[in-house]
C-alpha cells in the first residue's frame, strides 16, 4: 500500500512589518480537508506549519522529513502558501542573475531559503515516488511594488527585496534577470505553454505565469489564495477523481470566471500529466 504524506505550509504572519497576508492558513486547512476526504491521507501523515512556526529552519526540516525514506509507489505533497521573492545571487551587487526564494516568517534577506536548496533536495527523490509540489506564491514580480493596505480585496504574494531599494537610493541598480533552479523549464517554453514538459522528479504547480502575481484575495466571505481556493474547488467538484492536466484546466477556468488574471503553471514529465492527481505512479 502506498505511503501518503503531506507537508502544508501557510504563512499569514511575518516578522517583517507590513508583510502579513490573510488567506494562507485557510489554504492549509482547505487542502488538509480534501486530502483526508478524497485521497486517503491520514491525519498522522499530514504535517502543518503555519505563521510563526514556519521558520526557515522548520520548513527545511519539514521538507527533509517529508522526503526521508520515500520509496517507489509513495505519494507525497508539499504545499506552500505565502510570499515569494527574488534576491541577487551570491556573486554580489553586480549580479548576473537573481535567485528565487520562499519567504519563511523569519525571512533573512542575507540568508534566504533559495530554490537552489529545494532543487538539490528534490533531485534526491527515489524513482517512482509521486511528489507533487504546489506553490501558491509569486516568484517574479515588480521589485518596486508598494505594500497595499491590509483590507485591500487582493494582495500580491510577493515581497520586494530591500536590497533593490537600497541600490536605487544609492544611485546604483542591481542587474540580472530572475532565474529559477526549482523550475528547469526555460522562460521561452513557459511563454508558449502553461503546461510544460520538463525533466524534474516532481509535478510542480505554481500560482501564475512569470509576468503575473498570485493573489491573496477575499473570496466568497473569507480570505484565501486564489490558486488554492480554485484548486480545492476543482477537486471537490470532481470528488477527487481528476488528472493533473484536467485539474490545471479546471482551475484555470475557475480563476478566469473569478476575474483573476493569474494562470497556474503545471510542469513535470509529460508522461505524468494524465495520471490521477495524488495517486501512486507505479
Amino acid at each position: 500500500m502506498a505511503n501518503k504524506k503531506a507537508l502544508l505550509i501557510g504563512i499569514n504572519r511575518y516578522k517583517i512589518p507590513g508583510a502579513d497576508l490573510r488567506g494562507c492558513v485557510n489554504d492549509v486547512r482547505n487542502m488538509q480537508s480534501v486530502l483526508t476526504k478524497y485521497f486517503g491521507f491520514g491525519d498522522e501523515g499530514i504535517s502543518l506549519l503555519t505563521d510563526y512556526d514556519a521558520t526557515k529552519k522548520a520548513i527545511q526540516a519539514g521538507i527533509l522529513k517529508l522526503l526521508k525514506g520515500a520509496k517507489s509507489g509513495d505519494v507525497l505533497l508539499l504545499h506552500y502558501s505565502g510570499h515569494g521573492a527574488n534576491v541577487p545571487d551570491k556573486s554580489g551587487d553586480e549580479a548576473d542573475h537573481r535567485d528565487e526564494i520562499l519567504c519563511p516568517t523569519d525571512l533573512n534577506w542575507y540568508d534566504p531559503l533559495l530554490d537552489d536548496w529545494l532543487r538539490a533536495t528534490f533531485d534526491k527523490l527515489a524513482a517512482g515516488v509521486n511528489l507533487t509540489v504546489i506553490m501558491d506564491c509569486c516568484h517574479s514580480g515588480s521589485n518596486t511594488r508598494a505594500f497595499l493596505p491590509p483590507d485591500a480585496p487582493s494582495i500580491p504574494r510577493f515581497l520586494p527585496c530591500p536590497l533593490d531599494l537600497m541600490a536605487a537610493e544609492s544611485g546604483r541598480r542591481l542587474r540580472g534577470k530572475t532565474r529559477s533552479l526549482l523550475r528547469r523549464s526555460n522562460a521561452a517554453s513557459r511563454r508558449k505553454n502553461d503546461i510544460v514538459n520538463v525533466d524534474i522528479p516532481e509535478l510542480l504547480i505554481t500560482g501564475c505565469r512569470d509576468t503575473q502575481t498570485s493573489a491573496d484575495a477575499y473570496i466568497k466571505g473569507s480570505y484565501n489564495g486564489a490558486l488554492t481556493y480554485n484548486l480545492v474547488a476543482s477537486i471537490r467538484a470532481a470528488r477527487g477523481r481528476v488528472s493533473y492536466r484536467s485539474l490545471h484546466d479546471n482551475t484555470t477556468t475557475r480563476l478566469e470566471s473569478g476575474k483573476f488574471d493569474q494562470v497556474p503553471q503545471l510542469e513535470g514529465r509529460s508522461t505524468h500529466f494524465d495520471a490521477r492527481f495524488l495517486a501512486p505512479l507505479v
